[in-house]
């Protein structure tokens, strides 16, 4: 769940900090209110994509960087993601795990995949899903519920799978079933029972 979400020459955003509720949260507002900006800062924080032509295209005119930093938590543990870009294209990231007592742990930064470090491969990790699977799971941009409506039969199970995790349940039954086969009485060839 997205706690806050903080933007900083993001798009049409000089400094913008929103705070969310449990539940869904949908946004409404004049075209070029800055809707998509939201949800193109909430895909780059977290992975590093959105929908725009290039990264530089994400600072607002006349800026020189921009930074998207957001809270989340999943399944009780609380996380802090930042993403910076410059106007030279270079990109900051890192992710933080942030403790109850309010110490913090950086779990990764950057995207050095040669060293095994990527902050979206930790985010993927940590939730569950990946930008295409957000996108169709999780975020429905204006014209695009025609798409999900249309989608292909597996493409919406893969999907269903995303949201409630059908193929964890598969493994763990198969992981029972396994140890059940281990635990089977076989009676010894000289076992006499009494």
């Amino acid at each position: 769940m997205i706690q806050t979400i903080e933007l900083n020459n993001f798009l049409s955003h000089s400094f913008t900090k929103l705070d969310f509720d449990d539940g869904v949260t949908i946004f409404i507002g004049h075209n070029g209110a800055g809707k998509s900006s939201i949800i193109d800062a909430i895909t780059f924080v977290l992975f590093g994509k959105h929908v725009r032509k290039s990264n530089r295209s994400l600072i607002k005119k006349g800026c020189e960087h921009a930074y998207v930093k957001m809270k989340f938590l999943v399944n009780k543990i609380q996380y802090e993601a930042i993403r910076k870009i410059d106007r030279n294209g270079n990109m900051y990231s890192h992710l933080i795990e942030i403790k109850i007592n309010g110490e913090t742990t950086l779990l990764v930064s950057g995207e050095r995949k040669q060293f095994g470090e990527s902050m979206t491969k930790q985010v993927e990790d940590i939730i569950g899903v990946d930008f295409n699977k957000l996108k169709i799971t999780s975020i429905v941009q204006q014209g695009e519920l025609n798409a999900i409506i249309k989608s292909k039969p597996k493409e919406f199970k893969e999907m269903i799978n995303a949201l409630i995790g059908i193929d964890k349940l598969d493994i763990a039954s198969g992981a029972m079933k396994l140890i059940n086969s281990l635990f089977v009485f076989q009676q010894p060839k000289n076992f006499v029972l009494f």
